[in-house]
């Protein structure tokens, strides 16, 4: 009896791992790309950023994934950027937070959006080589006043993707920056309503047996956060997942997306010592992500103080 009881556990063990739990027959190549692209009051130097807007160009060709994710596409180079990027991506979506009505493009529009002259747009877009369906814009009702980010639309761009026969949802975003040691722990809770409301737009948008997926500058340090972490015991990136509902995925070990060690425009803005990763592609859900990988910059201008990732993901 007891034997026979625990053959049919080993059987049912081995079951379990051999069969898949859910067959993902589709896949689509995503890159996401801060390109540090400021708006003029930040960054007036033009011919530095057209000359930064070249080069990035010049890496989103070479990686010529199906879908790229830009953030921080403030300025007016980062306009010509994507209207150069058309052949390639001829669907795109409007800047997060440059309008706050549907009337550009958008499918429907949620989250506090300003008006005002002085708050600037949220810098992300989706651009894609295939049909984009539908294009919800949420401007993040959670944000840090007295920071940066409060004088900014910031928030995401959740696009419906129509590739190889079937839809995958994506969540383009840009989460709440630190400015100082002292920003770090507000700026992490910020960081996690805002996931939370991104959670909540999928859930009111997206049909419950579609795959949805996330890509994104979010401000999450993976290395450091691992020695931050909660009563349970994650590290700030499982916070992250968990406010999602999904795993979240970086470049892997001895990589990382904002070094200011190998790339001096990071250096500009940390200490010279300063690495991190800061960019990530993840599942909210019924898709998986394969590994994120570095793009490194190949010499001559350097188009950003981030480096890209890159990732697959199948659904």
């Amino acid at each position: 009896m007891r034997r026979t009881a625990l053959l049919a556990a080993v059987v049912t063990a081995f079951a379990l791992v051999a069969t898949p739990a859910r067959a993902a027959d589709a896949a689509v190549s995503v890159l996401s790309f801060n390109l540090w692209q400021l708006p003029w009051i930040a960054n007036p130097n033009t011919s530095d950023k057209e000359a930064r807007a070249q080069a990035a160009e010049r890496v989103i060709r070479a990686q010529d994934t199906d879908v790229v994710v830009l953030e921080e596409a403030f300025s007016a180079q980062a306009e010509g950027l994507r209207d150069r990027l058309v052949d390639a991506y001829p669907f795109r979506t409007p800047l997060v937070g440059q309008s706050c009505s549907t009337s550009p493009g958008w499918t429907s529009v949620s989250g506090t959006c300003s008006n005002s002259p002085i708050v600037v747009n949220g810098g992300v877009t989706v651009l894609s080589k295939y049909p984009i369906t539908e294009k919800h814009q949420l401007v993040y009702r959670t944000s840090y006043s007295g920071t940066a980010d409060y004088l900014s639309n910031k928030g995401a761009a959740l696009v419906r993707i129509f590739a190889h026969g079937k839809a995958l949802w994506l969540a383009g975003t840009h989460l709440q920056a630190d400015e100082a040691p002292d920003t770090l722990p507000k700026a992490h809770q910020v960081r996690m309503a805002q996931l939370g409301e991104l959670r909540d737009l999928v859930a009111a948008r997206v049909p419950a047996g579609d795959a949805v997926a996330v890509a994104g500058d979010l401000n999450i340090e993976y290395w450091a956060g691992q020695d931050r972490r909660d009563a349970a015991g994650r590290t700030q990136a499982e916070q992250g997942a968990a406010a999602l509902g999904g795993p979240l995925r970086t470049a892997g070990a001895g990589e990382y997306t904002f070094d200011a060690v190998t790339n001096p425009d990071a250096a500009k803005s940390v200490p010279a010592t300063y690495r991190d990763s800061l960019d990530y592609v993840g599942s909210v859900r019924r898709a998986e992500v394969g590994p994120v990988r570095l793009v490194h910059y190949d010499g001559g201008t350097i188009p950003s103080d981030h480096y890209p990732v890159r990732a697959e993901i199948h659904y």
